[in-house]
């Protein structure tokens, strides 16, 4: 798959232990985006050790970010960038006082055009597979500005590519990652995804 920089890995259940050798697997096949979740164990001291070994090699994000106490959490730590399963505006303004780039989860119209005018980067459709594929295409007609879109929740290394032929990137979490998996499986995962888009 061409479009490698396009996909999210999301790391949940990873710890501090294990997350630096999985992420350099996953930057030597081409994935640069990572998304840690708040629901990870010791979540905050992974991403601190990530932004310590790989700098800005890496995009790094936390994800599941629930709470303006978990986006200050998360700009102490070293993320670039939050994901949240919903649109909660005290989490977005809290995000963008802190300088960091927003992924808001949204499903319907109304979440959509209010995320849109709270300045929200990207829109995260979740869960992307309970849509059609097209939905941002249906969507983006009657919106007045441009904005990206990525497709979360049901997407995986087998249907990655066809998400992307309408959405601005995917994340992609339990077909490239499981909690306690080794690393060589990691590596295979990569290499079934990359595979898959050629």
């Amino acid at each position: 798959m061409k479009e490698s920089n396009q996909i999210v890995a999301i790391l949940r259940g990873i710890t501090p232990p294990e997350c630096i050798e999985h992420i350099a697997c996953l930057r030597d096949h081409g994935i640069n985006s990572v998304e840690i979740t708040t629901n990870s164990p010791e979540w905050a001291t992974s991403l601190t050790r990530v932004r310590e070994v790989f700098g800005d090699a890496i995009h790094l994000g936390a994800g599941t970010v629930l709470t303006p106490q978990h986006v200050v959490t998360c700009a102490n730590a070293g993320a670039g960038f939050i994901l949240t399963p919903n649109l909660d505006e005290r989490v977005v303004v809290a995000a963008k006082q802190q300088g960091l780039q927003v992924c808001a989860g949204v499903f319907t119209s109304s979440e959509i055009f209010r995320a849109c005018e709270l300045g929200v980067d990207v829109l995260k459709i979740f869960p992307a597979s309970a849509l059609p594929l097209n939905y941002p295409q249906m969507i983006k007609g009657p919106l007045s500005q441009s904005v990206l879109f990525s497709a979360v929740g049901g997407v995986d290394c087998d249907n990655a590519a066809d998400y992307l032929r309408y959405y601005d990137s995917v994340g992609i979490g339990s077909s490239l990652y499981r909690p306690g998996q080794r690393v060589a499986t990691t590596a295979l995962h990569c290499q079934q995804l990359l595979n898959r888009g050629e």
